[in-house]
């Protein structure tokens, strides 16, 4: 038979199950992939990327375009700009700080030597100042953990529970802002003095300001954005009325607050004045300041792919994004590494951790579901503090 007629058989073949189709040919291409570690001199590289080619040409006949397209961003279209490492297993994280993830199974605390532990059946898990504890929700219990699972104490809340975050360390003393239905509330850092504090919000999870004093931005249920400083109910200042929100979020200098919509970004000063607003290209499914800069990451969802870019947080809407990463598939989670040097999107539909350089350094890891027992979201801070405690 000749190469023609080889050809011609193979795209004839049409797989019987597509979905079963796409998982052997990831398996394949990992397979081949893991195999090889990057190397700095371009004679040696070039080797393992052809075995690499040669493998996906093979199985392009039984792949949908999308899902190929997806491998050949994993693996790399050019060795000029990527510098890629695949790993099948967590075995680290690329830099230091440990990450705190949320999964159906519950949260788990992932060790930068990729030791991990799962705290138990909580939800909404988020991070208190320096990592020292977590705050998560049970059924109808607001509590706060030690990292190794044990409880310090808890508060029996009924209704729906969402969204618990800490406030930073003031004089030794923090507070805790959570959602109770379309109430907020707060609650000191050791379980007592719980209190309303709006009795009309949105479900947008609230920021607090991190700088002294304990300052929160929430959506109000009129559509505006409020910061109050939460010790005397003064309101600082609020914002015209707003489509619904997705993120708040403060850059850790406490300088600038994003508020993320599904089509639009916009950025305030610290006394409220807008810096600027951006229409943006996409759905927009989460963003972060990058850590001690105004640079905020966005994680855009365009109908056949997914896309992390950065914009400036000082202009929004007038510097041209820089695109970090894109690929075929669905993003589900964004966060930034303690040092600012990496950004780790969760690539849901890969099922696979990609962390990312701005200068466009790439670390693929697979089979996250099979590690963590379901694929996780990243809490806003999620990967925290450069040293662990």
């Amino acid at each position: 038979m000749s190469d023609r007629e080889l050809r011609r058989e193979l795209m004839r073949i049409h797989p019987p199950d597509p979905i079963d189709a796409e998982r052997r040919a990831w398996a394949v291409v990992r397979a081949a992939f893991q195999e090889r570690e990057p190397v700095p001199r371009r004679q040696r590289l070039a080797r393992p990327l052809i075995a690499v080619a040669v493998g996906v040409a093979l199985i392009a006949a039984v792949v949908n375009p999308p899902v190929l397209n997806a491998i050949r961003d994993a693996v790399g279209r050019t060795t000029k700009t990527k510098q890629i490492v695949y790993k099948r297993a967590l075995f680290s994280l690329p830099a230091s700080g440990r990450l705190l993830v949320n999964t159906a199974r519950g949260p788990w605390i992932i060790r930068p030597d990729g030791g991990r532990r799962l705290l138990g059946r909580y939800r909404d898990a988020s991070w208190s100042p320096r990592g020292l504890f977590v705050t998560a929700l049970g059924p109808h219990e607001l509590v706060a953990l030690q990292p190794n699972g044990t409880v310090r104490w808890s508060l029996a809340r009924s209704g729906r529970l969402s969204s618990p975050q800490w406030s930073p360390d003031v004089a030794g003393s923090t507070k805790i802002a959570y959602l109770r239905g379309t109430t907020l509330r707060m609650v000191a850092g050791d379980g007592t003095e719980d209190r309303l504090l709006d009795a009309a919000v949105a479900s947008t999870a609230p920021a607090w300001k991190p700088t002294p004093g304990f300052v929160l931005a929430y959506a109000g249920g009129a559509g505006r954005i409020r910061v109050v400083d939460t010790e005397t109910g003064k309101l600082a200042w609020h914002s015209l009325r707003l489509p619904p929100l997705r993120e708040l979020a403060w850059s850790s200098d406490g300088m600038r607050l994003l508020a993320l919509a599904r089509g639009s970004l916009v950025v305030f000063g610290e006394r409220g004045g807008r810096i600027g607003h951006t229409r943006l290209p996409a759905d927009a499914i989460a963003a972060a300041f990058e850590p001690g800069s105004h640079r905020i990451a966005v994680l855009l969802r365009y109908p056949d792919r997914s896309s992390v870019e950065i914009l400036n947080g000082d202009a929004p809407g007038i510097t041209r994004p820089q695109q970090v990463f894109s690929a075929d598939g669905r993003f589900g989670t964004l966060a930034w590494s303690p040092n600012a040097r990496w950004l780790l999107a969760g690539w849901r539909s890969a099922d696979a951790f990609m962390f990312v350089t701005p200068a466009g350094r790439q670390r693929l890891v697979s089979d996250i579901t099979a590690q963590l027992g379901a694929f996780p979201t990243v809490p806003e801070a999620g990967w925290c503090c450069a040293r662990s405690h």
